[in-house]
């Protein structure tokens, strides 16, 4: 464990020492361009249950305002709306049952009341080393890209959760393509717009609801009527009713808009 904090923590000071070279430079990017790729993956299929596992550096964050019971009940809640079905782990067949896992590294900067954390998500099952003695561990078979970023303190627990559930959302498609509800098999593009449909808002609103608005896949927030905000399609469009409330869900304002 405390070798894992030793290498996140020369992370977090490579990443701040970079960051005023990089302030001022803002990376052109299709406002619907997804921030994470949960690519199908056919290891995925025929899993019919699995557990999930939040795991953190410590418990500090509990303070700031971030609960990881809660957290987990929200994952829970989101797997088991597209029919994902999640069992607890049992005693004497942990080795047997699917691990979907969250790993969130944090460390609270108290100086500049600010937190930098790291989230990645993984799915581990059950791999054969060898047969002859029987040798099987948990591995992961699949996970997404790991995301960093820095957030105020104050920002912290809205913009966790909503990284998560993200991570979330990646792994749900991935495993929608490899476990099509048709019963039959698809082409790979076909099967992923398929799972798309089938985790985006049943409702879909549209940026004059709104007194600001945001892409799910993006960082950036707009005002309704900005360039930006238009190319949003409707299954990505998240809107705020106040700057305060879209920067706690760790959004920062578009440069363009300003709102």
């Amino acid at each position: 464990m405390k070798t894992g904090k030793y290498f996140f923590l020369l992370a977090v000071v490579a990443a701040i020492l970079c960051a005023p070279a990089l302030g001022e430079v803002e990376l052109s990017r299709p406002e619907d361009e997804p921030i994470l790729l949960g690519r199908p993956n056919p290891v995925l299929a025929g899993i019919d249950k699995l557990c999930v596992v939040v795991t953190q550096l410590d418990d500090e964050p509990n303070k700031d305002g971030l609960s990881r019971g809660e957290l987990e009940t929200r994952i829970i809640n989101k797997l088991k709306e597209c029919s994902i079905k999640v069992t607890a782990a049992i005693a004497g067949d942990i080795l047997n049952i699917p691990e979907f896992r969250v790993s969130i590294e944090m460390l609270k900067l108290k100086d500049l009341q600010q937190y930098v954390y790291c989230i990645q998500t993984s799915l581990a099952t059950k791999v054969s080393l060898s047969n002859e003695p029987p040798l099987c561990i948990k591995a992961d078979v699949w996970k997404t890209e790991p995301a960093m970023q820095t957030v105020p303190v104050q920002s912290m627990p809205a913009a966790v959760t909503s990284a998560v559930l993200e991570h979330v959302e990646a792994f749900i498609h991935a495993y929608l393509a490899a476990n099509p509800q048709t019963g039959q098999l698809s082409d790979v593009n076909n099967v992923s717009e398929a799972a798309k449909e089938q985790v985006k808002p049943a409702a879909k609103a549209t940026p004059a609801e709104y007194k600001y608005v945001a892409s799910k896949n993006s960082k950036v927030f707009h005002r309704p009527d900005c360039s930006s905000a238009k190319r949003i399609k409707p299954e990505n469009l998240v809107g705020y009713n106040s700057r305060d409330e879209a920067i706690s869900a760790g959004k920062r304002p578009c440069k363009r808009c300003k709102p």
